[in-house]
């Protein structure tokens, strides 16, 4: 924090100020938590636009310029004063209530007093637009963030010159950025919740779902963003959560056989009296205990709050993006260029390649993850695109888990600890299996009628707009 460096102003005769320049305060939130309008902040985006543009702005004063730095006590112009004090390498910032209250007279007087040859004072409108026309005879357009320089070669009596004059920065660029590290922060939030949620209580199969959906949301928004979050964090954050992903995989999967398992008791495919659901349980508990025991060693449950803190606080966006920043259009580029790649997989997709099938579904899933935590940047047609993903997931979903339960089933069938079940073991795989053609077919003639319907659609198309020869 940079409060300790406002300090008082102190009156002391001395040089006549020969340069004002004068700041309006950037981009404000609309309330305070406190309802006080002293209290307002910078937006996340406005602070960032002065940071980036405010280096080159102040240059405009010379190297060797010997400056004070004076500012209102209302914190999103004290904010403001810090970034000005951070681009010229001054120390201290003087609180003036004048500029607060919009008092010229009170200000003069106290600008009368300062020994520095250059005063930058940030303050407010009207009082910055009222002071400019006094001294210049017309007053620029004073928007947020925007700095004049004005020269008194005949002190503070006779007409001032315009030495330079610089707009506020722009922030459309910055409020994208702030939108998706709010996001990514809302993700990464979920996620140690759901951490927590699933340690307290490992025996729980919806605390493992919720924590591992939680983790595939954070992982994708990751994918989604490295072409501009820097290599080092998005690895080091993506290493982390896949690990966690791949190490309760097995978990999951025991979770939804035995899902499959119940339902089978109950529909009478297997008898009441199976041993196979305790058999699973069993199994079940050994690896739960084996992945607590997983994450202990490897300090995963700290890891992950690090990893979740870092990404909320802290997210490290590249250079380049931190110089010029990020339009909605470049975030609904990239996306529309990830769903096309998709989009196509899906066409083309084997149904009878589980590896591809799999493949398919995460890469929709994730796009699915994308267009719901990011709608707000890409717009309310993709974030639409969002139930349309997630029916297409969960119907490649439903496949894949029914190739995984017969797999597993075959699986857990050559262990020993699955001995006295092996028949039962039998029936899920055969019902698995029976299952997976049946998906496999149902999905295999609605992609035909699909396709049949697009060419008559396309036909009616050219039946009503025909070609002139």
């Amino acid at each position: 924090m940079l409060k300790n460096r406002w300090v008082a102003r102190t009156t002391i005769g001395g040089l006549m100020v020969k340069t004002l320049v004068l700041v309006r305060h950037g981009a404000p939130e609309a309330t305070s938590a406190s309802g006080s309008d002293m209290d307002r902040r910078l937006t996340t985006a406005g602070a960032r636009a002065l940071r980036v543009s405010y280096p080159r702005t102040f240059a405009l004063l010379g190297d060797d310029a010997r400056l004070a730095i004076w500012s209102s006590p209302a914190v999103r112009a004290l904010e403001t004063a810090d970034v000005v004090a951070a681009a010229t390498g001054v120390e201290d910032i003087e609180v003036h209530q004048s500029l607060y209250t919009q008092d010229i007279s009170a200000f003069m007087t106290e600008l009368d007093a300062c020994e520095l040859p250059c005063v930058v004072a940030v303050g407010h409108a009207p009082f910055v637009d009222h002071l400019a026309t006094r001294l210049l005879g017309t007053c620029p357009p004073f928007g947020k963030g925007t700095a004049v320089a004005i020269d008194l070669p005949s002190g503070f009596s006779g007409r001032g010159v315009l030495r330079w004059y610089v707009t506020g920065p722009e922030i459309t660029s910055w409020e994208e950025l702030a939108v998706v590290e709010h996001a990514v922060a809302g993700a990464t939030s979920v996620l140690a919740e759901k951490s927590d949620a699933f340690l307290a209580s490992p025996e729980s199969a919806e605390a493992l779902r919720q924590f591992r959906i939680s983790l595939r949301r954070v992982r994708s928004l990751l994918q989604f963003l490295a072409p501009w979050q820097t290599k080092k964090q998005n690895r080091r954050c993506e290493h982390v959560i896949k690990e966690l992903q791949v190490a309760s995989g097995r978990l999951r999967a025991l979770d939804i056989l035995s899902d499959t398992v119940a339902g089978l008791v109950e529909s009478g495919e297997l008898g009441e009296n199976s041993l196979l659901p305790m058999s699973c349980a069993k199994e079940r508990s050994l690896e739960c205990a084996s992945l607590i025991t997983l994450m202990r060693k490897r300090h995963s449950a700290k890891e992950l709050k690090r990893v979740s803190k870092e990404l909320a606080h802290h997210f490290s966006w590249k250079s380049k993006v931190t110089e010029r920043g990020l339009t909605a259009d470049d975030f609904r580029s990239h996306f529309d260029d990830e769903f096309n790649a998709v989009d196509e997989d899906l066409f083309g997709l084997d149904l009878r390649d589980g590896d591809a099938v799999y493949v398919a579904r995460r890469d929709t899933k994730e796009m699915h993850y994308v267009a719901e935590r990011l709608g707000e940047v890409l717009g309310p047609e993709r974030a639409q695109m969002s139930e349309y993903l997630d029916e297409i997931q969960r119907e490649l979903g439903a496949l894949s888990d029914a190739r995984s339960n017969k797999q597993l089933a075959d699986e857990c069938a050559k262990s020993p600890r699955f001995r006295g079940v092996r028949a039962d073991l039998g029936v899920v795989a055969r019902d698995q299996a029976e299952v997976v053609s049946a998906i496999t077919s149902g999905l295999r003639r609605r992609e035909v009628e699909d396709r049949e319907t697009g060419d008559r659609e396309a036909e009616d198309r050219e039946a009503a707009d025909p070609k002139e020869e």
